[in-house]
């Protein structure tokens, strides 16, 4: 007996798709120095190549979208860039500015993505920006409603990932596509993709480079020495198998390089501040806290036990490193208090 599929049918954003995605402002005003999005905007499909042109607009506008007032976000609200302004983000020159933006800004408005919802069973197909204008030397976008949601609304549901703007404008190509991957994994040191998601993410087709020697020449070398040298990582990568002859995933080891502060003319003395108490967390608490939170997959090294990710808590807490943990946990708004 043939068994019937049902295949997802493709439709456009609508207002009842809306409904599903309510806009609501962050519980945490995150810096205007980083731009923020949910971690589903990395695993997008998009209907033309995400240009880099487009995704640096999107970092500029990120802090003006989550820094809205809440009961202003609408997909009414313009947001607005210069030529100097887009001049100071990229580093061209100001003369050639305005060509460059006004061709950015018209590729952000022709700009389609499409995601699967499981509820609806639909793939869903919306715009980025619903209109774009300008006038008086001043470019001008409206976002759409599922645009703005990906970019304003983090919690434990919608997982998220934090740039620092100034450290990715340098990066051009899949490098800028493969940077956020690393930092959303770099709190677990080393992990692993699958070889077909990896060329999905970066929107390549999963036929092309069928020989992963080629893969490695024409995409990751150069991506992983662009961030090696322009960013704060230092990336080590290698070929894995886990069926056949073929490569079929890369195993990835982030670090971060160390940096050698300035020398600080000489302070003058403090006095004697009484001891405080140490800070007595323990490291089953710091797991109870990624696990109830559904962050085990943000923490856990590849192949790494839960047993395991515990002895690794205990040591950063044996050689003083609490504050590395409960930081990063702080960044999901968890807070840590010692019993």
């Amino acid at each position: 007996m043939a068994i019937n599929i049902r295949r997802p049918k493709l439709v456009n954003f609508s207002d009842k798709h809306a409904e599903l995605f309510p806009l609501a402002q962050p519980a945490k005003k995150y810096p205007k120095e980083l731009a923020v999005f949910q971690n589903i905007f990395w695993k997008l499909t998009h209907e033309t190549p995400l240009k880099d042109d487009i995704l640096k607009l999107l970092f500029f506008f990120s802090p003006k979208i989550r820094l809205t007032e809440n009961k202003d976000i609408s997909e009414q609200k313009t947001f607005t860039i210069t030529a100097k302004e887009y001049s100071e983000l990229t580093g061209l020159k100001p003369k050639s500015c305005y060509t460059a933006l006004e061709r950015a800004v018209n590729s952000l408005y022709d700009h389609s993505i499409k995601f699967f919802h499981e509820d609806t069973h639909e793939i869903i197909r919306r715009r980025l920006i619903s209109r774009c204008g300008y006038k008086d030397g001043v470019f001008s976008v409206s976002f759409t409603h599922y645009a703005l949601y990906i970019m304003s609304v983090f919690n434990k549901d919608n997982p998220f990932t934090q740039l620092k703007i100034k450290d990715v404008m340098p990066l051009g190509g899949y490098a800028l596509k493969l940077y956020p991957l690393f930092i959303q994994n770099e709190f677990r040191n080393i992990f692993e993709v699958d070889l077909i998601q990896l060329k999905s993410a970066l929107n390549i087709n999963i036929d092309a480079y069928p020989d992963f020697k080629d893969f490695k020449k024409r995409v990751l070398k150069p991506s992983v020495d662009q961030i090696n040298s322009l960013t704060e990582m230092n990336i080590e990568y290698k070929a894995t198998k886990k069926s056949g002859r073929k490569a079929t995933h890369v195993e990835f080891k982030v670090t971060k390089k160390c940096t050698i502060k300035p020398e600080q003319p000489p302070q003058p003395p403090q006095p004697p501040q009484p001891p405080q108490p140490p800070q007595k967390i323990k490291a089953i608490d710091i797991y109870k806290a990624i696990s109830s939170n559904n962050l085990l997959p943000r923490f856990l090294e590849f192949s790494e036990t839960s047993e395991e990710l515990i002895n690794r808590i205990k040591d950063d807490l044996k050689n003083n490193n609490s504050e590395r943990w409960i930081n990063k946990l702080a960044e999901f708004n968890i807070n840590i208090d010692a019993p």
